[in-house]
């Protein structure tokens, strides 16, 4: 079947317009030069004819042009939102064949795939701009340790370890995904020193499914609960005098990861709150109005991005909260247990 050329339609459409209105001129002279054909049967019905056909043509191209433009145009808008990716490709297909050769050269170009694979090397390259000899930082706080704990300050040694364990998954493991009881280790490491530098006012609980301890197998992307969780402390937590409680939930379907990170802190307003989950509806990391007010958001961007990223668009974040209540963040993940990177 031959396809129609969105562009042939619209010149068709175009010429089909020139054409009555050639026609309607021709007929308005006639009526200035004789009007008495006014009175005639013929004249009657040409008349009619004349608007029946302009009529027909207004349906026309609204269905055939008005209508397949505007759908365009909304596809763009999803496109430029960061909601839809390859389907771009697809709903600009049948403009004219110069653009169908252009799209397929685009889409080959900017293949999903290879966008993925750019990201990760971007993100190795970053970590390993960071490890500036990161065997000599674990061995000062080996040695600060040590020496806490032959002082008789054995809470400084404490939380040295602590720290030292901290740097040393953050910076020495370059797989995208970790284990969830690793991800918990980490959480919960860094939480320990927080814990040191608010005198013991904030607490953390974890909760997971009963007799299910497999599920501290699946594996998630790395460094996935502990920015959400510096998040709520930070935006969440700090500003009460009095401290909170961050509690982390677990739970699964056969398929999908349910993760919620709950804290009693301040909340979010509705406004910025609607803001921020229109955010983290789009696939954008480098969105710096994220962070407009001091409110936080940056951290649950990239997260939410490294999440949809690796695992696929349906998963990802979205945010609860309730101002002076609190703030739930929570997290869809893939329920799988291989080491399987960018399964969307």
């Amino acid at each position: 079947m031959k396809k129609q050329w969105l562009k042939k339609r619209i010149l068709i459409w175009i010429r089909a317009m020139i054409s009555w209105s050639c026609l309607a001129l021709i007929l308005f002279f006639l009526i200035l030069l004789r009007p008495e054909l006014t009175e005639s049967i013929l004249y009657t019905v040409f008349a009619w004819s004349m608007l029946f056909s302009f009529l027909l043509l207004l349906v026309i191209g609204k269905i055939m042009i008005l209508e397949p433009l505007s759908t365009i145009r909304k596809k763009i808008e999803l496109f430029n939102d960061g909601i839809i990716f390859t389907e771009i490709f697809k709903n600009l297909e049948g403009i004219s064949p110069d653009t169908d050769a252009l799209l397929l050269k685009v889409h080959t170009i900017l293949d999903k795939d290879k966008i993925m694979e750019n990201a990760k090397q971007q993100a190795r390259y970053l970590a390993l701009q960071n490890q500036i000899n990161p065997h000599f930082l674990y061995n000062v706080l080996e040695s600060i340790r040590s020496d806490a704990i032959m002082a008789g300050v054995p809470e400084i040694g404490k939380i040295t370890e602590a720290l030292a364990v901290f740097f040393r998954y953050t910076t020495s493991k370059m797989e995208s995904l970790s284990t969830l009881q690793e991800e918990l280790n980490n959480v919960e490491n860094y939480f320990l020193i927080q814990k040191y530098r608010f005198d013991d006012k904030l607490e953390l609980k974890i909760k997971l499914p009963r007799d299910d301890e497999e599920i501290l197998k699946t594996r998630i992307p790395k460094l996935t609960l502990q920015p959400i969780v510096e998040n709520a402390i930070k935006h969440g937590l700090e500003p009460k005098v009095s401290g909170g409680t961050i509690v982390i939930d677990i739970e699964h379907s056969d398929t999908v990861l349910y993760l919620s990170v709950v804290d009693d802190g301040i909340g979010i307003e509705e406004a910025r709150l609607v803001c921020l989950n229109d955010k983290l509806s789009r696939m954008d990391a480098n969105d710096s109005s994220a962070n407009e007010g001091g409110k936080g958001g940056i951290a649950l961007i990239n997260v939410n991005s490294r999440i949809r990223l690796l695992m696929g668009d349906e998963y990802g974040i979205h945010i609860l909260s309730t101002p002076r209540i609190g703030t739930e963040v929570c997290l869809t993940l893939p329920y799988m247990f291989e080491q399987t990177e960018g399964i969307g």
